[in-house]
């Protein structure tokens, strides 16, 4: 007497995966997945601003030690005060703009006559100090920034463009990003 199986028995005895098993797993691995990516890009994002923060203000000591230490005017480009010009993590180079002796705080205007001539060329053109939201200048002595993720910087930290910049403000005393200054 032998038996013979049914179709539905046989099915429950093969031991495979239906099609819904698979793609209810294949769901649940992709949504694991998309959080952990999240999480990593955040993270190496945290990292980018950690390190810009970082150089800046190992930049800003360092162009003021050697300011202290020979008795020398603050240089006009980052590359003549011999620290060359670092590239930011997010691949763009550093910005610098001297403005002690070149501009005007107060009045917001560039004194061009007390640019001192460079060797390697004309005089740099000014752009303007970086204005905090009450559209003062953040520090007097010199801007030392980051332009951030997307590579773009405004004169005001409060634009769109600026939220995102890694600045050095208040003379040194404050080097994060600028949506916290």
């Amino acid at each position: 007497m032998r038996r013979s199986l049914h179709r539905s028995q046989a099915r429950t005895t093969s031991g495979g995966f239906t099609i819904v098993e698979l793609a209810i797993v294949l769901t649940i691995v992709g949504l694991l997945a998309g959080l952990a990516s999240t999480r990593y890009f955040r993270h190496v994002e945290k990292a980018r601003v950690v390190s810009a923060i970082a150089t800046i203000a190992s930049l800003g000591e360092a162009i003021e030690a050697s300011r202290l230490f020979d008795n020398s005017p603050l240089p006009n480009l980052l590359s003549n005060s011999g620290l060359g010009v670092p590239i930011d993590p997010w691949g763009t180079p550093y910005r610098y703009l001297r403005i002690e002796g070149i501009f005007d705080v107060t009045q917001r205007s560039p004194n061009l006559s007390s640019l001192p001539a460079v060797a390697a060329g004309p005089r740099p053109q000014p752009d303007q100090p970086r204005k905090d939201r009450f559209f003062k200048p953040i520090s007097t002595d010199f801007d030392l920034y980051s332009s951030g993720p997307n590579g773009d910087s405004r004169d005001s930290l409060e634009h769109d463009d600026s939220r995102d910049d890694v600045v050095r403000a208040l003379n040194g005393r404050f080097v994060g990003l600028a949506e916290n200054f």
